[in-house]
């Protein structure tokens, strides 16, 4: 049976769950097991497990599996100098025979198939053949990227490969930031993101941290190509001293600093997704930069409710290093 809980529960429980989440992903190479996790939430083993089933939509062993199937794609596609027994190990598989099994079964194929056909130099090939071909000419693992974009990701695929190069982008080197945040869990549009913002500001502004100083982040942690769309995470956050401590409103953490390419936009906020991959096309492939597995910001600058045309006017901030190091 699902607990039940009022509102302010349901938001110091969420609290305690966020802190779990942020552990897993900075610790999916460790030992993660049901006591541990437990004690990070300060809950009973038993009310854990039910607790996090509940608000998460998802199991503690299933959410754990799935956060360290996802490092393992951004590792086969970018650390291709390591083994894949390695790769493994490094995301917390007990072993290469194991690892093997669970991935072909999430993916279809096998680590290494995946690899040869995705690592960052063979997808750019197969994204510039997305231009020149048709559907029909495409080979599966072409068609497949086809598809994500077009069906999955609903992206105006060819409308992308036949623009401009993007322009306005720098590379800034940035420290860590310490940041407030309200997590939001389900796609990366407007109408899940939202409310989160909201939440946040709402909180900020008797605090006296919503002034004309505040920096404003959205933080995505997943990769919509190979996440379902109701398990992706996005932290709404503001940059805070690091004097201010996570309440039953709000958590604390430390976002990764480090290389970033910046492209300064102003977009409708449906093309959010789409301002994304037409930098990632139109910059990225034909620059000397890779990405790597950190995750991406963007920093906003405005209310797009108070602009006239409802626009976002943004910083799209991709972690990156580089192409040959």
């Amino acid at each position: 049976m699902c607990p039940s809980f009022d509102e302010t529960q349901k938001d110091e429980y969420l609290s305690r769950l966020n802190r779990v989440i942020d552990y897993i992903q900075k610790h999916y190479d460790e030992d993660l097991n049901l006591a541990k996790l437990a004690d990070v939430a300060c809950f009973s083993k038993f009310h854990f497990h039910r607790l996090f089933r509940a608000l998460v939509s998802e199991t503690l062993n299933d959410f754990v599996r799935r956060v360290r199937l996802e490092k393992s794609v951004q590792k086969l596609t970018r650390e291709t100098s390591k083994s894949i027994t390695q790769i493994a190990l490094d995301c917390g598989f007990s072993s290469s025979q194991n690892f093997a099994k669970i991935f072909k079964s999430q993916f279809g194929v096998p680590p290494s198939v995946f690899r040869n056909e995705f690592d960052w130099d063979n997808w750019k090939i197969k994204i510039e053949n997305l231009r020149t071909k048709d559907k029909q000419g495409l080979d599966p693992s072409e068609a497949f990227l086809y598809d994500i974009y077009r069906d999955k990701r609903q992206l105006p695929i060819h409308k992308l490969l036949g623009k401009w190069p993007v322009e306005n982008v720098k590379i800034a080197d940035w420290p860590p930031f310490h940041v407030a945040y309200v997590r939001s869990i389900g796609p990366y549009k407007e109408r899940t993101i939202q409310p989160a913002y909201k939440k946040l500001l709402q909180w900020a502004a008797p605090r006296g941290l919503a002034n004309e100083k505040m920096i404003v982040l959205g933080v995505f942690w997943s990769n919509p190509d190979i996440t379902p769309e109701d398990k992706l995470i996005h932290d709404a956050c503001i940059i805070v001293p690091e004097s201010v401590k996570a309440d039953r409103w709000i958590n604390t953490q430390v976002l990764p600093g480090g290389k970033f390419a910046v492209h300064h936009c102003e977009i409708e906020a449906k093309d959010n997704d789409e301002a994304w991959m037409n930098f990632i096309i139109n910059w990225l492939i034909s620059s000397n930069y890779q990405p790597d597995d950190r995750p991406h910001y963007q920093i906003h600058y405005n209310d797009p409710e108070t602009h006239p045309l409802k626009h976002l006017i943004l910083d799209l901030c991709m972690p990156v290093k580089p192409l040959y190091e």
